[in-house]
């Protein structure tokens, strides 16, 4: 079944791996635009494997096991890393606050999607999108993976988050870093944290 299902998403896979943005960002200008859309997506990134922690791995007191213990394991691992990593200098941080700095350190609005996330404790997702003037097809794009969620289907999320996310990222960063004409002495910060999720997602979690 799994043999089917990469043969499936195959040519998905070869077209997002061909994609022309990776030779497109060949400014910083240009980075400062994909960075303000991309950061949503980073954002949702973490609504993902936070569904899944709390299905998985909730939060009970009194305490009681768990079934299922490596997948525990395997959800909580990749939320320790990913809600409170190191960043060049040692700091922890989530990657969402990580890939903000990183938009800062470029001279983008670093601000915008970060406050969008802290107003999501006041507003509607509806009144976040509109306050902060988010891109119809990045609230699209939101709105399809928070769907999943709604859906409180867990093993439709983890194949969104595997087949959609965990698998691809580590392919699509690489190009990133191949093909962008960014130095990383341009955005290091940046050219940290791609390099930290092909790290991660193809040698730790991609593998478990």
């Amino acid at each position: 079944m799994l043999q089917d299902l990469q043969t499936e998403i195959a040519p998905l896979l070869n077209k997002l791996y061909t994609h022309p943005i990776y030779n497109e960002i060949d400014s910083v200008p240009k980075l400062r635009t994909f960075m303000d859309y991309h950061a949503f997506s980073v954002w949702d990134f973490m609504s993902l494997v936070k569904f899944l922690q709390n299905h998985f791995a909730p939060s009970q007191v009194p305490w009681r096991p768990m079934e299922h213990k490596e997948i525990v394991y395997f959800i909580n691992d990749i939320v320790l890393e990913e809600e409170s990593d190191k960043d060049p200098n040692g700091k922890t941080m989530s990657h969402f606050e990580m890939y903000c700095h990183a938009m800062g350190e470029i001279g983008t609005d670093a601000d915008r999607p970060f406050s969008f996330a802290k107003s999501l404790n006041t507003l509607s997702l509806d009144e976040s999108f509109k306050k902060f003037e988010v891109h119809p097809f990045i609230e699209k794009s939101n709105r399809k993976t928070l769907a999943f969620l709604d859906s409180n289907k867990p093993h439709i999320t983890a194949a969104v988050f595997c087949f959609g996310r965990e698998k691809i990222i580590p392919s699509m960063f690489q190009e990133l870093i191949n093909k962008m004409n960014i130095s990383e002495a341009d955005a290091p910060t940046f050219h940290y944290y791609l390099s930290r999720h092909i790290s991660l997602d193809a040698e730790v979690h991609g593998p478990m």
